[in-house]
């Protein structure tokens, strides 16, 4: 990968950066008819305002060339920048302000499949919502995240978690070509051949390059087939300890996966309320079979169906509203322990007396690891085949900044009970779901960092 560390090597702080009207003038006229410059930050809203970049240039880019336009004229005049697609990560590192720039990738949402449609080619800017509606349309699917308003690419590239881990492994074990604009600008098409890029690409993707397009495998199927049953099942909270058990003990079968919640009812009362949504690729017989155990325990509520692949993520839609303030601490472990999962319900309900964090929620994933784990760690950076089981973050939700002393302690606190009693050698989490660098883009740091792909 080339090296800008010739750039880096400068005193840059005597020079005046070109910002403002200077970039619409200088690189504008570079630009795709299609795309535009704008200095308004709503051009470009993020999911949480905790931190938020603060650029003051937003470069909406509707072709890849753009891309590779824009991040050469960043380092040509020593611009700070950040790539961004759904806006929706976080993190305390990103440092963008008025003289930087985001290069939003929103413009980037083509979409096209091969005759077979088992291959799907998607745009650095394709959101997970439209993937999976185009996917569905043509009777086939993919592997991708479980919120529809998330970047497709920003997910995958991380390691790629979603409901098809157990029949197709994870989403970068789908990845057949990537095509990225490296740090100096250039754009390149990486494959399996490119061996220690396309190792580092999946799992660690982000910050090797600003992803503009990617090849993956996609997985016909009847429209009438692509169904699975699915739905919450509220539990009261004297079965806690008991479920958490039952979560531990099931084998997760290919067909399956689950996800835990603590949440609320929502307005008025936000009472808060003990969630667990099991998944089945089948029928709802062969779904109830399958969680047999955790039906048994008797939840107080059932909603659960069978209901088609163009709505498996419907029930994620209320966290995908943007603004707020949402800090989100997370943590990977083996096993699930009863004591710790009833100390953070004890936390987390006691963080709900704070006014306005009624959005607040603590989340658990888990996937079916067999087909995942027929993939030699080697051949990928990504770090969690075998050692990790669960992923899980706690998320405080609130508008007041007079609470971000509080909501730390909170999710700081969620998270040391999880690594606590993790059973791993050393702390393992999710790069998708880190508070630190929550990488749904990253930033390139005034000519001498790394610029990478948006979520």
């Amino acid at each position: 990968m080339a090296s800008t560390s010739a750039v880096a090597d400068r005193d840059l702080s005597s020079q005046t950066p070109c910002t403002g009207y200077c970039i619409d003038q200088k690189l504008g006229p570079s630009l795709s008819a299609g795309a535009s410059i704008v200095h308004n930050i709503s051009a470009a809203p993020r999911w949480s305002e905790f931190d938020a970049p603060q650029p003051g240039t937003i470069v909406n880019v509707a072709t890849e060339q753009d891309v590779a336009t824009t991040v050469q004229f960043c380092i040509s005049n020593h611009l700070t920048f950040l790539a961004q697609n759904g806006g929706n990560g976080w993190a305390t590192t990103f440092d963008i302000g008025q003289n930087d720039v985001v290069i939003h990738l929103r413009g980037l949402n083509q979409i096209s499949f091969n005759k077979n449609a088992d291959q799907v080619t998607l745009q650095g800017g394709v959101l997970v919502s439209e993937i999976r509606a185009a996917t569905y349309a043509n009777n086939t699917r993919v592997n991708v995240g479980n919120c529809d308003c998330i970047g497709a690419l920003g997910a995958i590239l991380g390691g790629g978690y979603g409901r098809l881990v157990g029949l197709h492994g994870l989403g970068i074990d789908s990845l057949i070509s990537v095509t990225l604009v490296l740090a100096n600008g250039k754009s390149m098409k990486v494959t399996p051949e490119d061996e220690d890029l396309w190792w580092a690409l999946r799992g660690a993707g982000p910050n090797f390059g600003i992803v503009t397009s990617a090849t993956m495998k996609a997985y016909p199927i009847p429209r009438a087939d692509n169904t699975a049953w699915t739905g919450p099942l509220i539990f009261t909270p004297d079965k806690l300890e008991v479920l958490v058990q039952a979560i531990d003990d099931l084998d997760l079968k290919p067909e399956m996966s689950l996800f835990l919640y603590y949440a609320t009812t929502g307005p008025p009362a936000y009472e808060p309320a003990i969630i667990l949504d099991p998944f089945y690729l089948g029928s709802e017989a062969a779904g109830r079979a399958a969680f047999a155990s955790i039906l048994a325990i008797g939840p107080a509520v059932d909603m659960t169906s069978v209901v088609s692949y163009d709505q498996w993520n419907a029930g994620g839609a209320p966290f995908c509203i943007k603004g707020g303030r949402k800090p989100s601490y997370s943590a990977g472990f083996k096993h699930m322990v009863p004591a710790t999962w009833r100390n953070i319900w004890d936390r987390y309900v006691k963080f709900l007396e704070n006014p306005g964090t009624g959005n607040s929620v603590v989340l658990l994933e888990a996937y079916s690891s067999y087909k995942m784990r027929e993939v030699p760690d080697e051949t990928a950076v990504f770090p969690l085949r075998r050692k990790v089981n669960f992923i899980a973050v706690a998320l405080a939700w609130y508008e007041d900044p007079g609470l971000d002393g509080v909501a730390t302690a909170f999710g700081e606190g969620v998270r040391e009970l999880w690594r606590g009693t993790d059973g791993l050698e050393s702390n393992l989490t999710y790069v998708l779901f880190l508070a630190l660098i929550h990488l749904f883009g990253n930033l390139h740091r005034g000519g001498k960092g790394l610029c990478f792909a948006g979520m």
